[in-house]
């Protein structure tokens, strides 16, 4: 009887290891399989690199939620108002970024998108460590992340497309 209880106990515990080998392959998939060999430059959370006195306003026309795996996570799509940068596009040399402008529109890759709406306006303000999304109609405001998220998110997004600009 000891015996066949010891070999239930040894099963359970190869089936629970096994288990936690699936799981944490298909959680870290895209750093495991998808690591692209490109020579770009990965930077920190809080490295605003080449935008570092962005100030933009803007009005919301898209918000792109529930990505992947990236729960919380998500891009703001904005036509331009006024912004003292008219183009950034790091993708070339850059791995991970806060946003890109060009044409009079930009693309923010912040936290917390569920509840902003197309024609809810922005300001970002980096020199300032402000973001704020904010409707009066609908009594609506929040403070948006002011971090750059790792290289992995970006690396999902492109290879997704979700990428417009």
């Amino acid at each position: 009887m000891a015996n066949s209880n010891k070999n239930i106990i040894t099963r359970l515990v190869i089936m629970i290891v096994i288990s936690l080998v699936i799981y944490n392959l298909y959680m870290f998939r895209d750093d495991i399989f998808y690591r692209p060999d490109d020579n770009l430059e990965v930077v920190g959370i809080e490295n605003f690199k080449g935008i570092e006195k962005l100030k933009v306003i803007g009005k919301v026309y898209e918000v792109v939620d529930n990505i992947g795996n990236y729960h919380g996570m998500g891009i703001i799509r904005i036509d331009i108002i006024k912004s003292n940068i008219e183009y950034y596009d790091p993708r070339d040399k850059q791995a991970n970024y806060y946003c890109i402008i060009k044409n009079g529109q930009a693309e923010f890759y912040v936290k917390g998108v569920s509840d902003i709406k197309p024609n809810d306006s922005i300001y970002v303000s980096i020199f300032d460590r402000k973001s704020l999304v904010y409707n009066s109609k609908r009594d609506f405001s929040r403070k948006l992340s002011m971090i750059v998220y790792p290289r992995r998110f970006f690396d999902f997004i492109k290879r997704k497309g979700y990428q417009e600009i």
